[in-house]
């Protein structure tokens, strides 16, 4: 399944509430310390 990340703790150029939408940027996210900062969601259609 496709996912997309919610930011719920800002860091770095990211405020809360932004959407990730980009396959790399997801998995750097995933596998960086700010994992913490973000919530998984299905991918949303047309974003």
């Amino acid at each position: 399944m496709n996912q997309h990340l919610v930011v719920v703790r800002p860091f770095g150029d990211h405020q809360k509430g932004d959407l990730i939408t980009d396959p790399a940027d997801i998995a750097s996210v995933l596998a960086s310390s700010h994992a913490d900062h973000v919530v998984c969601i299905p991918a949303l259609k047309g974003v």
